[in-house]
């Protein structure tokens, strides 16, 4: 079933004849340089990258995956002001230490854009201006409730007055972020937000898979059928923000950050590429699908939509919201003291057990919660049950060479019986049949399960069913006990009955193997690294590692000297740290 879905992946892809019909253009959102990276920036690189990596791995799939920075905007000018630096050379640092993240983690990206890249920055104006000529855009006064952390105006029905603890104060603050707002007054260039919002009421009841989950579009959904869409301010003037693309034709203005910030994900493929009018229209990587926090919701399924809809360009191919990460139960808070530093958790336990962890316990809908036990006995569970797996069927006294070979010359095909008759291990050989036939079904599945959740950048469950198949093998190797085998050949004086007992042998290896091949190329995107080695360790070739190759016998040109001695595990067991 598996193969046969591969083939027909292939089949489908040969029809196309765009670039886009087959890449997949996956977007990260492009991270704020106020602060340093912290865990939800690398979930969300993780998330990406992983969906990626996946898609790659299929016949003819392409993929362009975008990741970077936001580095205009009132809270990097305030940032550089508080460091005594200026605004470029802020942001010039800051960056840096996103794009150190991603390569420190194998988050391998097409492009690491910066908002502050020429020809983002001639993106923006282009798209302004072409606002500009249909009438979209308009200049006013503006006043109401502005929040610097979020830089955004709130309306009325989006404020509420709380008292400061640490002042005892009252301060107005806002009811979907908590950050405090102040109420400000000034000219502003706005955007006619309020004629689209039918329209995206319309397409949205029409595609109620654009925005995942489920949860995340009703919400979505209901705020724009419950609340009227204001005109929104597109601009700040240039006497409080300085750190801005200027408006074109008009220097006392600088453009709002986000709708600066949105048109990154345009700018790889070219405005004029997408727009409506374009006769390379077809060829491009767009329509994206972005993947982003439930913090940014609004900007990326309210605003940005449409955007592009008074451009006349083609939506988003699907927003994918996940949530956020706490640690122990709680919100990470540098006052709580348990924010988790990636780098320092990559660096003691590893890259891959870190994105290992992320992908396991990653959940899109509610928040996700690290812990330092959970993660500890994840990588405890992954040396033992995964990588140890490929160590027991390496063994010296074993052969994945010969028993793959036996495999390529149909030496297996009447194993049942074979078991059955000359099973030399006191386990109950039924038993032992069942639950091969269960590893050989659920190898078989794996892929359209994993599959079917990675499309939704469901990782949780995709590595859920991926240990079926690594539990089950270890089950069956203890089960049926292949090194007994070793014994009873040796003292064993009937040629025919040895070649019997090591058949059964290396059918049990075959399949230990066969396993960890399987299971390694399912779970690359995840952990690249460790699953490259154990594929090293089989000597499985670089070109043999697709998902063209994984039905049980897809590559019988492995496990040349794969059980030479001197092996040692490709991840070490560490101490639990003591704290995040």
């Amino acid at each position: 079933m598996m193969f046969k879905r591969l083939k027909r992946q292939l089949v489908q892809c040969r029809r196309y004849s765009s670039k886009s019909a087959n890449t997949l253009y996956v977007t990260t959102p492009i991270f704020y340089v106020n602060a340093k990276p912290h865990l939800g920036h690398l979930y969300t690189m993780l998330l990406g990258d992983t969906r990626s990596r996946w898609e790659n791995l299929k016949p003819e799939k392409d993929t362009y995956f975008l990741t970077g920075t936001d580095e205009h905007g009132l809270k990097v000018q305030n940032a550089a002001e508080a460091s005594d630096m200026k605004p470029k050379e802020f942001t010039d640092m800051v960056s840096m230490n996103f794009k150190n993240l991603a390569e420190i983690m194998n988050i391998k990206y097409d492009r690491f854009i910066r908002t502050t890249d020429h020809d983002h920055v001639e993106t923006v104006k282009q798209f302004w201006k072409l606002m500009e000529e249909k009438g979209y855009l308009y200049k006013g006064t503006h006043s109401g409730w502005y929040s610097i952390s979020d830089e955004t105006f709130y309306p009325e029905s989006q404020i509420e007055e709380i008292e400061d603890k640490q002042t005892g104060k009252k301060k107005k603050i806002s009811t979907e972020t908590k950050n405090e707002v102040t109420f400000q007054e000034e000219e502003n260039y706005f955007f006619k937000l309020s004629l689209f919002q039918n329209r995206l009421i319309s397409y949205l009841e029409k595609n109620p898979s654009f925005i995942h989950p489920k949860s995340k579009f009703d919400a979505i959904l209901k705020e724009l059928k419950e609340t009227d869409l204001g005109d929104l301010s597109v601009s700040r003037p240039s006497y409080r923000l300085s750190w801005g693309i200027d408006v074109p034709g008009d220097s006392e203005q600088k453009i709002y950050v986000w709708f600066d910030a949105l048109l990154n994900y345009v700018t790889p493929c070219g405005l004029e590429n997408v727009l409506p009018s374009s006769p390379s229209k077809a060829d491009t990587i767009w329509p994206a699908t972005h993947v982003i926090g439930k913090d940014i919701a609004r900007f990326h399924c309210i605003y940005w939509p449409i955007f592009l809809m008074a451009a006349g360009i083609e939506l988003p191919e699907r927003i994918i919201i996940h949530s956020h990460w706490l640690c122990d139960g709680f919100k990470m808070s540098k006052s709580l003291g348990n924010v988790v530093d990636p780098i320092a958790t990559l660096e003691y336990y590893g890259q891959d057990s870190l994105r290992f962890f992320l992908a396991e316990h990653s959940n899109i809908e509610t928040d996700c919660n690290y812990s330092e036990e959970a993660f500890y006995l994840t990588r405890e569970r992954l040396i033992s049950k995964y990588a140890n797996l490929v160590t027991r069927c390496a063994a010296k006294s074993f052969n994945i060479r010969e028993s793959v070979e036996d495999y390529a010359q149909s030496s297996f095909e009447d194993i049942d019986r074979i078991i059955s008759a000359h099973a030399v291990n006191p386990n109950d050989t039924s038993a032992i049949i069942s639950m091969k036939n269960e590893l050989l079904t659920d190898l078989a599945r794996t892929y359209d399960e994993m599959d079917s959740k990675m499309s939704s950048f469901d990782s949780m469950r995709a590595v859920r069913s991926w240990w079926v198949c690594v539990e089950k093998a270890n089950q069956l190797f203890q089960l049926a006990q292949p090194w007994l085998y070793n014994k009873a050949i040796k003292s064993e004086s009937s040629e025919e009955k040895r070649k019997v007992l090591q058949t059964i042998r290396n059918y049990y290896i075959f399949i230990s193997s066969e396993t960890c091949r399987i299971a390694s190329i399912l779970i690359s995107p995840v952990i690249p690294n460790l699953s490259s080695q154990i594929l090293d360790r089989l000597a499985v070739a670089n070109d043999r590692r697709s998902f063209a190759f994984l039905p049980l016998g897809a590559d019988t040109s492995y496990g040349e000297s794969s059980n030479k001695s001197g092996y040692k595990l490709p991840i070490e067991r560490v101490p639990k740290r003591s704290s995040t």
